[in-house]
């Protein structure tokens, strides 16, 4: 069996590879990172420094199509509650990737403990006699909370202090977080939010509920705004089809 860790980047799933780092080594396990090079800078150097803590290898998985062919050329959608970019740019590159091995496979998701319902609802879409999911920290009994004080005490410092500012560590214009979190894109990476902007004036829609334009326009007439909402993310959700090879 070949076994696979996918790795977001962020907390949950940097938790799972420190609980899991025995196993990985002795399963001889593959810890993946799908790139959709649209992370925040300090992707690069949060995973080398996980790697050299961990004394493991994470294998990046590049992306078979730029971003902006994804959004403009293949009909790519970016929208709040919408898995299109997950889908197309993380998950088929994944599946790619893992059908250049011999089957079977077991695959290793960093939902926490509380997620047990969208672990159940994942496996009933993706389950297969030749493909095992398996939950690391639902098994281990880790929640959100728990996994903070794994990655602090592992020392992986670019990643804490990544949450500690932004809230989230991942693609950085993510229809699915908070409009909070995207003011402080506009706030800590003014670069990246004009490239926000930028690339929803040539799309033609907002990514987000609200554009960032006019979250940052708001913000500036009225003061400091209390936005509510949670994030969803939609990679790697409930009812999805990981096998979907999807249309591009």
């Amino acid at each position: 069996m070949t076994t696979f860790y996918d790795f977001s980047g962020g907390m949950e799933s940097a938790s799972m590879l420190v609980v899991e780092r025995e196993r990985i080594r002795d399963t001889g396990a593959i810890v993946r990172w799908a790139d959709t090079g649209k992370q925040f800078p300090e992707m690069e150097n949060s995973i080398r420094q996980i790697e050299g803590i961990l004394d493991i290898k994470i294998l990046r998985i590049a992306p078979r199509i730029s971003f902006d062919e994804f959004l403009f050329e293949r009909g790519g959608m970016v929208r709040k509650g919408t898995n299109d970019c997950s889908r197309r740019m993380k998950r088929s590159n994944l599946r790619r990737h893992m059908l250049e091995y011999a089957k079977p496979y077991e695959v290793n998701l960093g939902y926490n403990a509380a997620e047990g319902k969208r672990a159940e609802a994942w496996l009933e879409s993706n389950e297969r006699d030749w493909c095992r999911w398996r939950f690391p920290l639902i098994e281990h009994g880790i929640y959100r909370k728990g996994t903070w004080d794994i990655c602090r005490n592992a020392g992986f410092t670019i990643l804490v202090e990544m949450y500690e500012k932004m809230g989230r560590f991942d693609c950085y214009f993510c229809g699915n977080q908070k409009p909070s979190q995207a003011l402080k894109v506009f706030d800590h990476y003014p670069d990246l939010a004009r490239e926000w902007m930028d690339l929803e004036r040539r799309k033609g829609h907002s990514f987000m509920s609200i554009p960032l334009r006019v979250l940052v326009e708001e913000r500036s007439r009225q003061g400091i705004l209390d936005f509510g909402g949670v994030t969803q993310c939609s990679c790697f959700g409930g009812t999805e089809d990981f096998f979907d090879d999807g249309s591009e």
